[in-house]
């Protein structure tokens, strides 16, 4: 009898677990279908842009290489009522970073969303490295809801980083203190209230790890004091990685020997 029972709440326990997750599983469902036509959608109106490009003969020519370079590109708004680029020529080999200035509104990161492929209106060409070999860094970083260490292992998995890799990282960008405040990686930081200049830190902490050939940063160490910026260029410089800035500060000329002014 006692064998008998103990199979049944087993059998119980296998069958009940799809009733109870039955709510879950249809969020699951709902969310997936959402997400499919989304995708869906947004693959139709990428097949209608370059369509529409092609037509009119204002689609910018995209390839591989081992460099970042760029061979007479005229970027357009994706409205294209504006030219924001016109005629422009740039090479960054290894180990020769670039800064790009210029006021406000000029194009700047404009010519960086050109660079990752968001923006296509216009003609010229562009040739990057695979995108295994480049990270983009954006003024105000993207944060998810996880752990401290998923948040410094994003986009990568949790398990894709040992402890001591994670610890080395915040050190390097100061944030080591982030480790007592949340009690250890593992701890969730929903509660956290990290200022613009913590988020940006942490941003190059994943950068730092990742060490990919280039880094693209727009204007990711604005919300930072000099000492700061200055500490996380060093680190950067390190991985040995090439660097692509959008800055205003002269203090950045100093990790970038090429400077493009538009």
């Amino acid at each position: 009898m006692t064998q008998a029972a103990t199979a049944f709440n087993f059998i119980l326990s296998a069958l009940a677990l799809i009733v109870l997750q039955l709510q879950q599983l249809t969020n699951l469902v709902a969310s997936i279908q959402r997400l499919g036509g989304l995708t869906e959608r947004l693959r139709q109106i990428e097949a209608q842009n370059i369509e529409a490009q092609d037509i009119q003969g204002t689609r910018i020519e995209r390839r591989e290489g081992e460099h970042i370079e760029i061979r007479n590109l005229t970027l357009m708004t994706p409205t294209q009522d504006s030219v924001l680029v016109r005629d422009l020529s740039v090479t960054v080999e290894p180990g020769r970073s670039l800064l790009i200035m210029g006021r406000s509104g000029i194009g700047k990161s404009s010519l960086l969303r050109a660079i990752a492929g968001l923006w296509n209106q216009g003609s010229g060409q562009i040739i990057t490295p695979p995108r295994a070999d480049l990270m983009f860094l954006p003024q105000r970083p993207y944060l998810i809801d996880g752990s401290l260490r998923q948040q410094l292992s994003y986009p990568a998995s949790a398990e894709a980083f040992g402890d001591e890799p994670l610890v080395h990282a915040l050190e390097q960008v100061n944030l080591a203190y982030l480790l007592e405040r949340l009690t250890g990686l593992d701890a969730d930081t929903a509660a956290l209230k990290l200022s613009g200049g913590e988020q940006q830190r942490l941003a190059v902490a994943r950068l730092l790890l990742r060490a990919p050939k280039y880094a693209i940063l727009d204007e990711a160490t604005s919300a930072l004091d000099l000492k700061n910026e200055n500490l996380l260029y060093r680190a950067l410089l390190e991985t040995g990685a090439t660097m692509v800035s959008v800055g205003h500060r002269q203090s950045l000329m100093d990790y970038h020997p090429q400077v493009l002014e538009l």
